[in-house]
C-alpha cells in the first residue's frame, strides 16, 4: 500500500479474535515442562518451511510473481520485519497469515522461517486471511465476495456480523456478495481486473445473462463508461428482450436534469432507478429490487430499517 493511502480498519470484532495478540513473546516449546495452556500461549521461534502447509481459508488465488520477486529482494536487503502466523495441527503447523512472506522466503531458499504460533479457530482462520488481504488492497471483488460468503455459510454469521469482524459497512458486504450472482464469464472479467465492479454492478439487474455478458465484452473492449453501461441497461435490455415492432423506440426528450437525478440514484443505491415527472411537480420516484435481501439492503441504505 502507498503511504499517501489511509490503511483500511480493523473490524471492530478482531480484538475478541485475536486476544493479546499484539504483545508477542518467546515462550517455551509445547513439551516442555512449566507451559502455559495451549489457547493463553504466543509462540514465538524459527520453524521448518516444510512443516508449515497453507491456509486452506486463503481467500486469495492468484499471487503476481513479479511482487514475490520484489518482496523477496526486500527481505533479503532488511530481513523479514513482521513474521509469518501458523497454528499447530497434528502433522505440523498450517499457515494463518503472511502467505507471501512465506512464498518469498522459499524464493530466497530459507528452510526456516520466523513464526508466531497460537492456537486459532477455523473462523478466526478465515478473517484473518481476509483482512490481510484487503488492507492491503489484494483480493479482487470475487475472492472478495466468495470470502464473506464462506464467513456466511460456513459459520453461520449474518451479514452485519461479518462488516463487524471486518470493519465494513454492512451494505458494501452485500453488495459485493451479489456480485457472485453474475454470469461465470463475467465473474472471470471482475477477477482478472479487466473488468471494474463499478462497470459489473449495473449487470446484475439484468435477468438475460447473455445480455451481460455482451455488455461486460463491450465495456472491456470498448472502453465503455460505467454509466454508458447503466444506460444500456436501462435502454438497451428491453430492446433486447422485447423487440420493437412496427414504429422505433421514442427518443428520451425528458429534461437533462431529470435523467441527471436518475444517474445519481442510480450510482447511489446500485440499482435501476426511474423518475416519472407529472403535472404540478408531481411525479413518481421507481426504485428497482431484485430480491428480499436487495430490499433489506435499499432499506437500511434509506434508514428504514436500524
Amino acid at each position: 500500500m502507498s503511504a499517501d493511502k489511509t490503511p483500511r480498519r480493523l473490524g471492530r470484532g478482531l480484538d475478541a479474535l485475536l486476544g493479546e495478540r499484539r504483545t508477542t513473546s518467546t515462550s517455551p516449546k509445547p513439551d516442555e515442562p512449566g507451559n502455559a495452556p495451549a489457547e493463553s500461549r504466543t509462540v514465538l521461534r524459527d520453524i521448518p518451511i516444510s512443516e508449515i502447509a497453507p491456509n486452506h481459508y486463503q481467500p486469495r488465488k492468484e499471487f503476481s510473481t513479479d511482487e514475490l520477486k520484489e518482496l523477496a529482494d526486500s527481505i533479503r536487503t532488511a530481513g523479514l520485519l513482521q513474521p509469518i502466523s501458523v497454528r499447530s495441527t497434528k502433522d505440523g503447523y498450517e499457515l494463518v497469515a503472511g502467505e507471501r512472506r512465506l512464498r518469498a522466503a522459499k524464493l530466497l531458499g530459507w528452510t526456516t522461517i520466523p513464526t508466531i504460533v497460537r492456537d486459532y479457530d477455523d473462523r478466526t482462520m478465515l478473517t484473518l486471511a481476509l483482512i490481510e488481504n484487503l488492507q492491503r488492497a489484494d483480493l479482487n471483488p470475487i475472492e472478495e465476495a466468495e470470502g464473506y460468503t464462506r464467513l456466511a455459510s460456513e459459520f453461520d454469521l449474518s451479514q452485519n456480523e461479518i462488516a463487524d469482524l471486518v470493519g465494513k459497512d454492512r451494505s458494501t458486504v452485500a453488495n459485493l456478495q451479489r456480485v457472485l450472482q453474475l454470469p461465470a464469464e463475467v465473474r472471470k472479467m471482475l477477477e482478472t481486473g479487466a473488468l471494474s465492479l463499478g462497470h459489473a454492478r449495473p449487470l446484475l439487474a439484468l435477468e438475460d445473462h447473455a445480455l451481460a455478458i455482451k455488455l461486460a465484452t463491450e465495456a472491456v473492449e470498448h472502453g465503455l463508461s460505467v454509466r454508458t453501461i447503466e444506460e444500456r441497461v436501462r435502454q438497451d435490455a428491453p430492446r433486447h428482450e422485447k423487440p420493437h415492432r412496427g414504429r422505433p423506440r421514442k427518443e428520451d426528450t425528458r429534461p437533462p436534469e431529470v435523467r441527471h437525478v436518475e444517474d445519481l440514484l442510480r450510482s447511489r443505491f446500485q440499482t435501476d432507478v426511474s423518475l416519472i415527472r407529472k403535472k404540478r411537480d408531481k411525479g413518481e420516484l421507481r426504485i428497482q429490487f431484485y430480491s428480499t435481501e436487495d430490499l433489506n439492503r435499499l432499506l437500511e441504505m434509506m434508514g428504514a430499517l436500524e
